[in-house]
């Protein structure tokens, strides 16, 4: 109800907005203007140039043979626009004609981009950049930024591994930076590095996003950006009259992706079963020897007989199916007719729950967002109001976002200018336990770990959905709640459990307040230097809630309900001062910086948890009685540095810059001062006569450098000794225990980071754009956890002592196929590639039976060896004689050769029991990564794709893994419905056999460390990430009312995904997937209708 009022109350005030404007009378000005626009180098007429008068908001556009008339006024402006070709404003003095010529727009070497402590051409730049302009962000529905970086920009990795509204993904430039220090970029906002989540800044706030990935663009921010810049510049007023501007979006949330292919009908699950039980009694090698003896009829009536019997590891009364019985049969028959293996045809289906449909919706997203701006000669103003409602398509998921901005800029004297902005922003998740894993707080367990005979209601022996004394559902909890003939019913896990209970009245609700400032003073003195003071507040706090209800659910059994808080809090005051100096002569530009920085964070934490609650209903901590736990932490730290960076550019040819920053860190004790360097240098071969002569080149440039990053974000206590405090004795009586939880070390000093990056920029033809890179780095005094001998009661400690490998090269192509009066369309792409290769690590930490290599998770790690270097079990096949699962394995010494007496050590050999051989079987690095994107332009329309793409590597399927298991009474693949039998040969799935032994799966076919390659598969993906239709109404039109634009358009997000195997999501994790666990929290999906409103 709320949303819907919400809605209509802003479509009211749309509409007033347009009567107002049509109210207002339309002056046509007191000049009279006539001109004609050609293009600047060809003199051809320009059809269709759009023109506006900035004083009287009249606005027309050009006629076939270029030329126009406009009403306007003495001292306005008018500005000319055109696809494909750079604005032009001129300024109305008494003329009554003018002539335009139109250049068309220029290479993205001449963009200007952000960099660190100001502004360039790219054109000028030495170091290796990428952007990320408005447009591109606009057509992005994401609730937070950190998700529009997929498949934009080269270079840089996205990973996310739940599909939870407004949670940030994980963003890495360039590889893997450090093991055991962070990895994650530096974020700048608006001048000064910020602690701000990303999800709690508004996307249509942000002007441009640059990414800088070499030494010579992150040197300046010394250790903080060792592993590249992220550097957002959010929107600034502009000279003129004031505009407002209003964007509304409303839109439809769905799930983004393919599930696996499942079994979900009964009548396939329990004839599945049923040839489980009969191969196992016909077939395996361990069955009782009176099956032996038995007919093959008589083997199939066991089968049916018994299919209520089997649990996966013996025949007994605690059945696998847990006595689920969703038909109705005659009496004195069984399910399964024993002659055919089918369902009874008789079988009367009673139940079979969706339980999809109820989790699942399609929710209604709703954006708006409302902005200010204008300025004046010497100020401007931007004001921003934002609303997003995103909720999810399960149940219990939630994120909402208020933000609101004000960034104010002044020219107070001809010599000194300042400016201030304040952003504010309240995000509000509900964020249910949906992260990957086989646990009962993760929904999607449920929907994939059980079967379809599994009920998620509660059903009598009609089948019939049971009802309370209040005439509420009732759920099954897999304790006798649904009826069956055979007994009571249970599941094969979470008995005492339901997840319509459990995700209905649990729930973790996390409030965030976010408030940042920032402000600056400017002077100009002896013509060619400034001088610069900024200070930025960062804060931020954060309450945490959770609830465990007391009916149904682990805090129910365990704890009689629990409630739960954590309580942070995090303050960040940066401030720099920065001297420059800027001078032209003749041919020879020269600037220079000199600056110091001043970093002060501090952060605290309180987190408690009560239980045994006593009123259902009343989520209080007063509602609880026990205490089970209060903990709180705090922390300070300080980072100083003092900062100089010089370039040189000679006739815009050749170009030179140097950087030196001296950082100081709270983080280390004995070494807290490092110097980190940068040079760079680059050649403009398209300023040479020579080539000046060639019209298709139009730009042209070489350019590298070197340099040299520390990272200090080791955390700020591994060179303290940490102690944990806790009670030994009872609530009554507590007895203080101190024990040593680390061993600190106080020669921890800065990882470094030796880079060098090679490039080349270029464009061509007034259409073909891009730039290549090739880039090397090194982590040296890596972080790494040293093996300590055992008398020290550690097992390890931290230590500057390994180094880390980063190298590869990136590609970003721009092409406009096609450009004339009404259509222009382009394309572009960009494409990655990387290798992390671990070069050398601390003395005993490797095996000598392994070269020197340790084994950690499914990766095979070592001096010289890919750091995402697979090490699994592999996968044989069927046996072609008995139907089992077999892996490889490569003999020892110490094997029993007499299972294998016509081979020798080091053979290759096949088995089918567990003593199989684990053997590096590839990266899960990807070969390629990036995307592309197309626009099309025609008329007032408007048409865009962008899509992210990964080639190669490798990724673990957890949950592919746990669906294709043996276990009876679990959700299944249909892939098992071709497994091997005698008349089956070709099928790659081990015979099912379901009772005795495990035969039907495929040998350690999970647990840590025991996978094979039977559920390894590639990681290439194909994601198309939005797509965009739209329609601008003329600018003729819409002078009549005074609005400078309206745009309607539809957009659409995460609207195709496909992979490898259906079901299997590489973007969850940037190794191979095993570290985020089984059924994960797939991606959304939205459809919106918006429009956007400029007055």
């Amino acid at each position: 109800m709320m949303k819907s009022k919400l809605w209509s109350c802003c479509s009211v005030l749309l509409c007033v907005l347009l009567v107002n404007v049509n109210v207002k009378s339309y002056a046509q000005g007191n000049l009279k203007i006539r001109g004609t626009v050609v293009d600047a180098k060809t003199g051809t007429p320009l059809g269709g140039v759009s023109i506006l008068d900035a004083s009287t908001k009249n606005s027309t556009s050009t006629s076939s043979n270029g030329s126009f008339e406009i009403g306007s006024k003495t001292n306005s402006k008018l500005t000319f626009k055109y696809i494909g070709y750079e604005s032009t404003t001129v300024s109305i003095s008494n003329q009554t004609s003018l002539s335009i010529a139109m250049k068309e727009e220029e290479s993205k070497l001449d963009e200007v981009v952000v960099v660190a402590f100001g502004t360039m051409k790219k054109k000028d730049f030495t170091g290796a950049v990428s952007s990320i302009g408005p447009e591109t962000i606009e057509k992005s529905q994401v609730s937070t930024i950190s998700r529009a970086f997929e498949g934009t920009v080269p270079g840089l990795q996205f990973s996310t591994n739940s599909g939870q509204p407004g949670a940030d993904a994980t963003l890495r430039i360039r590889g893997l930076g450090s093991l055991n220090a962070s990895s994650n970029p530096l974020v700048v906002v608006d001048g000064s590095p910020s602690n701000v989540s990303l999800n709690s800044l508004n996307p249509a706030d942000i002007e441009s996003i640059v990414v800088s990935k070499d030494a010579a663009a992150n040197a300046l921010y010394g250790s903080r950006a060792a592993n590249g810049l992220i550097i957002i510049t959010t929107k600034k007023g502009k000279k003129g009259a004031t505009s407002i501007s209003a964007d509304m979006r409303l839109g439809i949330t769905s799930i983004g992706q393919s599930d696996f292919d499942k079994v979900t009908d009964p009548a396939t699950y329990y004839e599945y079963t049923w040839q489980g039980i009969y191969n196992y009694v016909k077939y395996s090698p361990d069955r009782n020897a009176s099956f032996k003896t038995m007919s093959d009829a008589d083997l199939k009536k066991y089968a049916a007989d018994n299919l209520f019997k089997a649990n996966g590891n013996a025949l007994s009364a605690r059945n696998g199916l847990g006595n689920y019985m969703s038909y109705k049969i005659p009496d004195g028959t069984t399910l399964i007719d024993p002659t055919t293996g089918k369902i009874r045809p008789d079988a009367q289906l009673l139940y079979n729950d969706d339980w999809q449909d109820y989790f699942f919706k399609t929710p209604t997203r709703q954006e708006y967002n409302l902005s200010i701006s204008g300025g004046s000669e010497k100020n401007d103003f931007f004001i921003s109001l934002g609303y997003l409602d995103d909720p999810a398509y399960v149940m219990a998921s939630n994120f909402d976002r208020y933000n609101a901005r004000i960034n104010v800029n002044s020219q107070i004297n001809n010599w000194l200018k300042g400016g201030a902005s304040l952003f504010y922003s309240r995000t509000n998740s509900d964020v249910p336990g949906y992260t990957g894993g086989t646990v009962n707080t993760n929904l999607f367990t449920w929907l994939n770990y059980f079967s379809p005979i599994n009920s998620l209601f509660a059903h009598d022996e009609q089948g019939k959905i049971k009802y309370d004394q209040f005439g509420k559902t009732l759920f099954d909890l897999g304790t006798g709640e649904t009826y069956s003939p055979y007994g009571s019913t249970a599941r094969l896990a979470f008995n005492g459990y339901s997840p319509g209970i459990y995700f209905q009245k649990d729930y973790t609700n996390q409030k965030k307040d976010v408030l940042s400032g920032r402000t600056y003073l400017e002077a100009t003195f002896l013509k060619d230097f400034k001088f610069k003071v900024d200070l930025a507040l960062d804060n931020s706090y954060l309450f945490n809630k959770s609830y465990g209800n007391n009916e149904s659910g682990t805090a129910a059994r365990d704890f009689q309900g629990t409630i739960a808080g954590y309580w942070a809090r995090g303050s960040q005051v940066n401030t720099t001062q920065l001297l420059t100096w800027n001078k032209q002569f003749a041919k020879h530009h020269v600037d220079a910086l000199l600056g110091h920085e001043f970093r002060w964070a501090r952060s605290d934490d309180q987190s408690g948890q009560k239980y045994m609650m006593l009123a259902y209903d009343k989520p209080t901590f007063n509602n609880a009685v026990g205490i089970s736990y209060l903990n709180g932490t705090e922390s300070s730290s300080t980072i100083e540095g003092y900062l100089s960076r010089f370039n040189y550019n000679y006739d815009e040819k050749y170009y030179l810059s140097a950087s030196v920053r001296v950082d100081g860190s709270s983080f280390f004790r004995d070494n807290q001062w490092g110097t980190f360097w940068s040079v760079g240098g680059a050649y403009r071969l398209s300023q040479e006569k020579f080539l000046k002569k060639i019209g298709w080149i139009n730009d042209l440039k070489i350019r590298g450098s070197l340099g040299v990053q520390g990272n200090n974000a080791v955390g700020a206590n591994n060179w303290i000794d940490t102690w944990t405090l806790s009670n030994a004795g009872t609530l009554v009586t507590p007895v203080a225990s101190l024990a040593q939880a680390t061993w600190g070390n106080l020669d921890l000093s800065w990882e470094t980071n030796n880079t060098y990056d090679i490039g080349l920029d270029f464009s061509f033809f007034n259409r073909l754009s891009g730039s290549f890179d090739y880039f090397n780095r090194d982590t040296k005094n890596l972080l790494f956890g040293k093996p300590l001998p055992a008398s020290t009661g550690r097992s390890s400690r931290l230590e500057n002592s390994g180094e880390l490998n980063n190298k590869g090269f990136e590609i970003d192509l721009n092409y406009v196929i096609l450009r004339n009066d009404n259509l222009r369309w382009s394309f572009g792409a960009n494409a990655s590639y990387y290798k992390t290769t671990l070069v050398s690590m601390p003395t005993g930490v490797g095996s000598k039976d392994l070269g020197g290599a340790f084994v950690q998770g499914n990766f095979l790690r070592g001096p010289g060896k890919d750091y995402y270097n697979l090490y699994l079990y592999k996968y044989a096949g069927v046996d072609q004689n008995t139907g089992l699962g077999m892996i490889y394995k490569t003999l020892k010494e110490t094997d029993d050769f007499t299972k294998y007496p016509n081979n020798k050590v080091g053979d290759i050999v096949t088995t089918t029991g567990i003593d199989g051989t684990r053997y590096e079987l590839g990266t899960s690095n990807p070969d390629l990564v990036g995307g592309f994107n197309t626009s099309i332009n025609y008329k007032n329309f408007d048409f865009s794709i962008y899509a992210s793409y990964q080639l190669g590597g490798k990724t673990v399927s957890l949950s592919y893994q746990g669906l294709t298991g043996n276990s009876i009474g679990r959700g299944i693949h249909t892939d098992l419905l071709d497994a091997w039998t005698p008349e089956n040969k070709d099928s790659n799935i081990p015979m099912r056999m379901l009772g005795g032994t495990n035969y039907g799966s495929v040998p350690l076919g999970g647990g840590a460390g025991q996978y094979s390659d039977f559920a390894l598969f590639d990681a290439s993906y194909l994601n198309l990430k939005s797509m965009t239709l739209g329609y601008s109404f003329s600018q003729s039109l819409l002078s009549k009312y005074k609005i400078q634009k309206l745009r309607c358009y539809l957009a659409a997000e995460n609207l195709f995904f496909i992979s490898a195997k259906k079901g299997v999501d590489p973007r969850t994790a940037f190794d191979d997937g095993s570290s985020v666990g089984a059924f994960g929290y797939p991606q959304s999906r939205v459809v919106s209708f918006a429009i956007n409103l400029t007055l």
